[in-house]
């Protein structure tokens, strides 16, 4: 039973691992720039042409990237090197989000890089909507359940706890959690 089982797992992660680098495939032949050894998973995308993944990257499944001005360059979503995404992580681009290398994005985390403006003199709906980019530094943590909003700046090596609501810049090496996201501690250094 232990042998069958062992295979049966091999086979399915051969399996996913094929489906994956033909998905990577069919997406280079769309327009989007995918570095070498990126594995993805299916994902939701309109306009690929708008999104940029680094190499050796994990992209699991469920994950959207959107982006709102298609035929506008600077409207992009950029993916460094070395990063993981958890599925159901959403990408909502307005205009531009930016990932550094090295960073770990657990599953189903939310970026929105836009607002609407909120005037009490008129509706909601008919006022203009804000954007401003929202940049991670190389290195960054974000757990489960995340949203990091509108003009965010995630500093080198920063962790952003499960559930936590980001609406500041984090400075570098500082842990933040909670709603709204505020310092719980520093990362130390690895000491034997």
């Amino acid at each position: 039973m232990n042998v069958s089982h062992n295979l049966a797992s091999r086979l399915r992660i051969k399996i996913w691992v094929n489906q994956g680098k033909f998905r990577v495939f069919l997406y280079r032949l769309l327009g989007m720039k995918i570095g070498a050894k990126t594995i993805m998973d299916s994902i939701n995308i309109e306009w690929p042409g708008n999104t940029e993944i680094g190499s050796n990257c994990t992209i699991q499944k469920n994950v959207t990237f959107w982006v709102q001005s298609p035929f506008n360059e600077l409207n992009k979503i950029h993916i460094g090197d070395n990063v993981f995404i958890g599925r159901n992580t959403e990408f909502n681009c307005c205009n531009s989000i930016k990932v550094g290398n090295n960073c770990m994005i657990a599953s189903s985390t939310v970026f929105v890089d836009s607002s609407h403006t909120f005037a009490k003199d008129q509706f909601i709906s008919l006022q203009t909507v804000e954007t401003k980019k929202i940049i991670l530094e190389e290195d960054v943590w974000i757990g489960t359940g995340c949203k990091i909003l509108i003009g965010v700046h995630l500093g080198k090596g920063c962790i952003i706890g499960a559930g936590a609501v980001v609406n500041k810049s984090v400075p570098a090496y500082e842990i933040w959690a909670g709603i709204p996201a505020k310092k719980i501690g520093d990362r130390k250094r690895f000491t034997l």
